[in-house]
């Protein structure tokens, strides 16, 4: 533990002891996926639909894709790139000021207004790595060069505390920790025990990347010091994130004087803290840092793709299960159509046209509406998060949608009565040709006598198929209503979508 300024002698060294808890791993860069095999992972990730499922499979699935497309395809491209140092914590922790006090410069503004971080500020002597691309497409952060770079080999980013989000109503704070190498958890000494800086530290060690614990502004007690330090130690033990509850795990820096010029403490206050960083800056250290999250990213993404695989079949059996008491429903309303059609349920409009297209369509609509609500009523009991109250009934458009239908039935009678007899129909044989097939379609008692019976026959056929013709487009219109339930339930998944959500091997 360091309440600064010690003296150099008493510096606390915390990521060696640290870095040696975590778990070692072969060199995988060699035989790791290809970043393209990781897009593409991160593609077909983007096309499934796991939205039956719940929340969790879908939050699942973002994460995952995050995961292949933000993090492990960059850092795959460049292997050996600079590592990213997220300054992450709770609303008034000293972030900002800790971050110029290791600049020994302004680099992040602080002040009293809470909170004073609200976009990311990254410190680098050079380009962006590959990782932090997020960071300029996914939110306005703003990215700092400096002619006083961060020790070699890093870039430091300030984080906005975790209740800060972006646009979508993600906290721009846990983006960043899931694409950064290590994390630098700020914790001021009159909010150690927050839970959502306890979120935080849990979200980066979820993700195996070293964590340097600092307790800011500590008071200058040396003994109240110690008890602080001394609690949050077995905290942090107690959840897990350290392997044992020491104080000199943790560094300390006390609540010290802030320069107006450069917005931070005088060096000698946050010596420890630039050496843990310097530390871990050293190229051996920084490559098997690096390597480190690799391989825990990279055993994270099988597993969460082995589970993804998993959700996806039980997502499409629910999706199967849910549709089949609406293909019977519907089923059976578009059959009942066609019996009442020919059961003569609507002779009475024979002679009237504009009767005859009213009742067929308020027929359709009917038996829509109940195929709608015994669907729906099934829904309700077997999945009721997906029932909308609007699918109790036929949609609102389905009798407007049956009267066009039944208008273009009317007007192509005579093609169809070409098309199967080889005769064209014209002038008044015409108008009297589609009166007797529209009259035969509601009355299927109706025999036609004299010249009627002999222009029925000079076009064999026709009648009958214009008849099936006027059945199908019923069917068709009241099987287009269970459409409102198909789309409820989203796309599903694409063919061959399993196979692509599988790391390739060798790639």
């Amino acid at each position: 533990m360091a309440i600064g300024p010690p003296p150099a002698s008493l510096l606390p060294s915390v990521v060696c002891p640290l870095l040696s808890v975590l778990p070692q791993s072969p060199d995988m860069l060699d035989h790791a996926p290809s970043p393209e095999s990781l897009l593409q992972i991160g593609d077909a990730l983007g096309r499934a639909d796991l939205s039956l499922l719940g929340e969790d499979a879908e939050r699942l699935r973002l994460d995952t894709r995050s995961l292949a497309i933000e993090y492990l395809a960059p850092r795959l491209s460049a292997p050996h790139g600079a590592l990213v140092v997220a300054f992450a914590g709770v609303s008034g922790s000293g972030k900002s000021t800790l971050v110029n006090s290791v600049a020994r410069r302004s680099i992040s503004h602080g002040g009293t207004r809470r909170p004073t971080t609200i976009e990311p500020v990254a410190w680098t002597g050079t380009q962006l790595p590959p990782t932090l691309d997020a960071l300029r497409r996914r939110m306005p952060g703003r990215l700092v060069d400096t002619l006083r770079p961060p020790p070699e080999g890093m870039v430091l980013v300030d984080t906005p505390p975790p209740g800060v989000v972006d646009d979508r109503g993600e906290s721009i704070a846990s983006q960043i920790l899931a694409v950064a190498d290590v994390c630098v958890l700020v914790a001021g000494a009159s909010r150690y025990a927050d839970a959502s800086g306890f979120d935080l530290a849990d979200r980066a060690h979820e993700r195996g990347m070293p964590i340097v614990f600092v307790l800011n502004r500590a008071p200058a007690s040396p003994e109240a010091s110690s008890t602080l330090v001394d609690d949050y130690a077995a905290k942090l033990a107690g959840r897990g994130l350290l392997p044992r509850p020491d104080e000199e795990l943790i560094v300390t820096i006390a609540e010290g004087p802030v320069s107006t010029d450069t917005g931070g403490l005088p060096g000698d206050w946050v010596a420890g803290l630039r050496k843990e960083l310097q530390a871990i800056a050293e190229r051996e250290e920084r490559a098997a840092t690096i390597q480190r999250g690799i391989d825990r990213a990279m055993a994270r993404l099988a597993e969460s793709l082995s589970t993804l695989r998993s959700m996806l079949i039980s997502a499409e059996t629910r999706r199967v299960a849910l549709l089949d008491p609406v293909r019977i429903a519907y089923g059976r309303a578009a059959a009942g159509m066609v019996t009442d059609l020919r059961g003569g349920a609507f002779a009475e409009t024979a002679d009237d046209p504009d009767a005859l297209m009213s009742a067929l369509a308020s027929g359709a609509a009917r038996r829509a509406g109940r195929a709608a609500r015994a669907a729906a009523e099934r829904w309700a009991v077997t999945a009721p998060e997906a029932t909308d109250p609007s699918l109790f009934g036929h949609g609102p458009g389905l009798v407007e949608a049956a009267r066009e239908r039944i208008a273009w039935w009317v007007a192509d009678i005579p093609a169809v009565a070409e098309e199967v007899s080889g005769r064209a129909l014209r002038g008044r044989r015409k108008g009297r040709f589609v009166g007797l097939v529209r009259r035969s379609a509601v009355d299927r008692r109706f025999v036609a006598g004299g010249r009627d019976a002999r222009l029925l026959a000079r076009h064999p056929g026709a009648r009958e198929a214009a008849l099936r013709r006027l059945e199908e487009e019923l069917e068709g219109v009241i099987q287009a209503d269970s459409k409102r339930f198909t789309e409820s339930l989203g796309p599903g998944s694409p063919d061959g979508l399993l196979a692509e959500l599988t790391i390739p091997e060798g790639s």
